[in-house]
């Protein structure tokens, strides 16, 4: 601004002198005085000009300076001020009170320009968690002249149009987890996989134990599916059918005409599945002895598999025990041979069953099994 004025009155000084000249000349030709307005409109047009080029650049150096000199001074020292005002602007529905609840004392607390700038951006971070804002900006002012070294920080927020948000998803087994490694043996190609998988299952909700668990959510053990080629080996237990372990009811029976004797006919029990489940493997794979099979990819494998399933919803828990879920482990043992191809894996096992319950499906015998390559 003080170059600004400085070129304005250098301006000044260069136009007077002509102004005394036009006076002078008006003087001795009266006659003229229509010429001499016209230079005078001239003259002012002249200095419009003269002031507009004068006053873009030099204003804008200063203001430049101005700025630069405040970032030097913040860097090099605290910078005492008190802050004078807090103006809150947007809130139609939100009531001042919250706001201020959440920004008065941390703004307040600042008594120098950098810790209201950290303040300022504590406080937004406070309003935009509170989730009802769709934005928040912090402005900080010059306080009123007659009271220098204040500011007024001024809160501008926009409300959320709609309030009512959510998401919606589908999280499928995320309370599952799965350890598992390999050892290679050095000889005969062998290597040794071995892993063991747990999950839970507790339902949400108020007195959510004693509400029942989702059926599709449950764990349900037994298959003919290979451990080592899926990540979800808990439900794997070769040697028992598909979802033929664990807690099991009676199958509801429904009377038909066409049978004379219902006494006579058992209805069976469907398998309920569990909400606590546990299952371990080992196996042990080596090349066959046979050139031929060692040319075609083709290789055998000894394995050893336990698990267990239990039930805790329902208030069931209170029946839990760690001492008679171990004892009820469920296990099989096998060998088998693996044929590898570009579509799937086939096994064709020899399944010995060492431990199973009443209830369970399974037998000791020859299965097939189909699963993706690794």
């Amino acid at each position: 601004m003080a170059i600004a004025a400085a070129a304005d009155s250098t301006a000044d000084e260069a136009l007077n002198p002509t102004s005394d000249d036009s006076a002078g000349n008006s003087g001795k030709d009266s006659r003229l005085p229509d010429r001499g307005e016209a230079n005078a409109d001239g003259e002012d047009d002249e200095y419009e000009e003269v002031e507009e080029e004068l006053d873009g650049p030099p204003a804008l150096a200063a203001e430049k300076e101005k700025i630069e000199t405040v970032f030097r001074r913040l860097s090099s020292a605290p910078v005492p001020i008190r802050v004078h005002d807090i103006i809150i602007k947007g809130n139609s529905k939100t009531r001042d009170a919250l706001i201020e609840a959440e920004v008065t004392d941390l703004i307040r607390s600042a008594v120098t320009v950098q810790d209201l700038v950290r303040a300022a951006s504590l406080a937004s971070g406070r309003l935009r968690n509170l989730d009802v804002f769709d934005s928040v900006h912090i402005t900080l002012d010059a306080g009123p002249p007659e009271l220098p070294g204040t500011t007024t920080v001024v809160v501008e927020v926009v409300e959320t149009a709609n309030p009512i948000s959510g998401s919606v998803g589908y999280f499928s087994r995320a309370e599952e987890f799965d350890v598992r490694g390999a050892v290679p043996f050095g000889f005969c190609n062998a290597a040794l996989n071995a892993g063991i998988a747990a999950g839970v299952i507790v339902p949400l909700g108020r007195g959510f134990l004693k509400s029942p668990s989702p059926v599709p959510d449950r764990f349900f053990l037994g298959g003919h599916a290979s451990p080592v080629c899926s990540l979800g080996g808990l439900n794997s237990l070769l040697g028992f059918k598909t979802r033929g372990v664990g807690p099991a009811e009676v199958r509801r029976f429904v009377p038909s005409e066409s049978v004379a004797d219902d006494s006579a006919v058992y209805p069976g029990l469907d398998y309920l599945g569990g909400d606590f489940a546990v299952s371990a493997f080992a196996d042990l794979s080596f090349d066959l002895p046979l050139k031929l099979f060692r040319d075609a990819g083709i290789y055998g494998h000894a394995f050893l598999m336990t698990g267990n399933v239990a039930k805790l919803s329902e208030s069931e828990f209170r029946n839990f025990s760690f001492a008679e879920f171990g004892r009820t482990f469920r296990s099989s043992v096998g060998v088998g041979i693996i044929f590898p191809t570009k579509l799937c894996r086939v096994e064709v096992n020899y399944c010995h069953i060492l431990k199973k319950c009443e209830h369970d499906r399974g037998k000791s015998g020859v299965q097939f099994s189909f699963s993706l390559p690794m």
